[in-house]
């Protein structure tokens, strides 16, 4: 008859499993969705700063509820870069909603699900990133990454080279995790089936302790009752059927509890990612990814100025400012007066702002950001040689110093678009999608830093209790 005993310790082990997974495997498995989606924006800001790719005019009118499959047919050569464009930012923007809104977990995460995530990871094959891949969305990729990597200067190379590298590791890290909760979703569809039909009143004991076809054709019988829209899998019954009724049912019992057995794999990762400071880490390469952005922002803030200052300047002003150029002469100083909302009490304040100065901030900061993005930088080990608490002020200052220059750029934005006549606002160049890019990089960024801090708390708290993590 139906192991009614080893139904219960395989119930109980599948609960345990099933929260194990919850709170410790798919959060990192969230994390590293997470770290595809910072190094794929980062290539897609270069592409479109070299004007490979153009950015998707209809992104913000697409609804996205779900995992969905990028499409990978043939295309013509003349229509690369705006197929495979719109495939990366569809792309981006699905991992985007995974991120940001998709809740992992055992019971939301099924064998569908699981298949169409696998599917969507294959979208471009990072292991083999090559311009002749059979791939027609690998190889068209490829194709533009190689045109943007011409003649960059050798950091945007670097850049380029350590995102595609993460990419291919994180997915095959990414496929792993999805892999071992396929294997486990069998197990939990098998505890389904001992804990809801073993339990039915109607379920015939004596009958279905005949053969194990008996079992499986008794719990076909009931299976609809239960399905909740599952599928009936012969294969998987036939293996709940063996473990009852099999001659070396022990065996194949004991091999199953061994396999749902949680060892202290959840105390070791939690230790280890707090004293390799690798959340921290995180936080700091993740904050890098404003280089690329404030790169767009500056050229398109000079344009724009220079697109104001040409209304007012006569021949002999050009002149003057060709001398200078010619001669390295600084230019005047040129103010604007940009309006700052205060976000708390939605009061406006009026700010002047130095253009020039501004610009070469930009473009100190940009090269600071460049200065950390890769792990070999100097500027980067100068970092992590710090404590935890240091680089934990150094994170608290640079997001807020970030934030300001947010607020400082949205403003200048809006005063770019009012400034000038009819006819030069419609030459401005809006930054709305560099800046909605940059929040991303910070809420990025701050999240990182949430969750060390949270780990950190909660350590501490355990102390307090008197409670170790050994």
């Amino acid at each position: 008859m139906p192991d009614i005993e080893f139904s219960k310790k395989l119930i109980s082990a599948v609960d345990e499993r099933t929260q194990y997974y919850n709170s410790v495997v798919l959060p990192q498995l969230l994390e590293k969705y997470r770290l595809i989606h910072t190094c794929v924006k980062n290539i897609i800001e270069v592409l479109i700063q070299k004007s490979i790719i153009k950015p998707d005019p209809y992104k913000l009118e697409k609804k996205i509820s779900g995992v969905e499959i990028i499409p990978n047919e043939p295309y013509l050569d003349t229509e690369r870069a705006l197929v495979i464009g719109t495939r990366i930012s569809d792309y981006e923007a699905i991992l985007d909603f995974v991120c940001t809104y998709y809740k992992f977990s055992v019971e939301n995460t099924g064998f569908n699900t699981i298949k169409k995530f696998v599917e969507f990871n294959n979208t471009f094959n990072w292991a083999q990133f090559n311009t002749t891949s059979n791939s027609p969305n690998t190889r068209g990729f490829a194709i533009l990454y190689s045109e943007a990597k011409m003649n960059s200067p050798a950091l945007t190379a670097n850049m380029m080279n350590d995102n595609i590298f993460k990419c291919a590791n994180t997915t095959k890290e990414i496929n792993m995790i999805l892999k071992d909760l396929n294997e486990f979703q069998k197990e939990v569809y098998k505890a389904v089936i001992r804990k809801d039909i073993f339990d039915h009143p109607k379920f015939n004991m004596a009958k279905a302790s005949e053969s194990i076809q008996a079992e499986v054709a008794e719990i076909k019988k009931f299976f609809p009752a239960i399905a909740n829209k599952q599928p009936f899998y012969p294969a998987l019954v036939e293996e709940v059927a063996k473990e009852d009724l099999a001659p070396d049912k022990a065996s194949l019992q004991e091999a199953l509890l061994q396999k749902l057995e949680i060892k202290s794999e959840k105390t070791e990762k939690k230790k280890k990612k707090i004293d390799t400071k690798e959340i921290l880490m995180g936080a700091v390469h993740a904050l890098s990814g404003l280089a690329p952005q404030l790169m767009k922002i500056m050229e398109k803030i000079n344009e724009n100025h220079n697109l104001l200052q040409a209304e007012h300047q006569s021949f002999f002003d050009k002149f003057v400012h060709a001398l200078r150029k010619a001669f390295n002469i600084d230019e005047p100083t040129v103010l604007y007066t940009i309006n700052i909302t205060d976000a708390t009490t939605g009061t406006v304040r009026r700010e002047k702002i130095n253009i020039h100065v501004f610009i070469s901030e930009i473009e100190r900061k940009i090269n600071f950001y460049n200065s950390f993005s890769l792990k070999h930088l100097p500027g980067y080990q100068k970092i992590e040689k710090n404590t935890s608490e240091k680089i934990l002020e150094f994170l608290n200052k640079q997001i807020s110093e970030a934030q300001r220059l947010v607020v400082q750029i949205a403003a200048l934005d809006a005063f770019f678009k009012e400034a000038g006549n009819p006819d030069t606002k419609k030459l401005i160049k809006g930054m709305k999608m560099e800046l909605t890019t940059m929040k991303n990089t910070i809420i990025n960024t701050n999240q990182h830093r949430a969750d060390y801090i949270s780990l950190v708390e909660e350590e501490a708290q355990m102390r307090k209790l008197g409670i170790e993590n050994d």
